[in-house]
C-alpha cells in the first residue's frame, strides 16, 4: 500500500491586515468621490443662479435700450427688481440699477446694474455687474435740423 503523503501546502491568500487596508482605501476613495459629488452639485447649482441674475441683468439694460433716453432715469433704474422665482433662490439679494450721466460724453448715460448676494463668500464683489452706455437717439444742432 501506498503511503499518502501529505504536503503542507500554503494557499496564498489575504491576510486580515491587508484586507483591512484595502476597505480602508476604498472608503477613502468613496468619501473622496462623494464630496467631490456634493461640491460638483453645489457650484452647479450656484452657476445656474448666476446665470439666471446675469440674463436677468441683460434684460434690464434691454430694456433701457428700448426706453427712450429722456426716460431713463434714477427713477426708472429705481422700479427694476429681480423677477420673484429669482429673487427666492437669492436670498436677500441686494440689486442696484443706477442711472448716471457720463462724465467724458455728453448725451450719454451710463447704466450699472448690480446683484449682489449675501450667500457668496466675497461680499465686496458684486454676484453680477453689468455696464451699458446709451446716448441721445438724435439731437438738435446749431442751425435747427436734427
Amino acid at each position: 500500500m501506498r503511503a499518502i503523503r501529505l504536503e503542507s501546502s500554503r494557499h496564498r491568500a489575504f491576510t486580515l491586515l491587508e484586507a483591512t487596508v484595502a476597505l480602508g482605501i476604498l472608503a477613502t476613495a468613496l468619501v473622496l468621490v462623494a464630496q467631490i459629488g456634493l461640491w460638483s452639485l453645489r457650484e452647479r447649482a450656484r452657476s445656474a443662479v448666476r446665470l439666471e441674475a446675469l440674463e436677468w441683468a441683460a434684460n434690464v439694460l434691454e430694456s433701457a435700450r428700448a426706453c427712450p433716453w429722456e426716460e431713463l432715469t434714477s427713477a426708472w433704474g429705481a422700479a427694476q427688481h429681480l423677477p420673484e422665482p429669482l429673487a427666492k433662490r437669492l436670498d436677500d439679494a441686494k440689486v442696484s440699477v443706477r442711472v448716471e450721466p457720463e462724465v467724458s460724453q455728453p448725451l450719454v448715460k451710463r447704466v450699472t446694474v448690480q446683484v449682489h448676494a449675501p450667500s457668496e463668500q466675497r461680499l465686496e464683489e458684486p454676484l453680477v455687474q453689468l455696464v451699458g452706455f446709451f446716448s441721445a437717439r438724435s439731437t438738435t444742432i446749431a442751425g435747427g435740423k436734427p
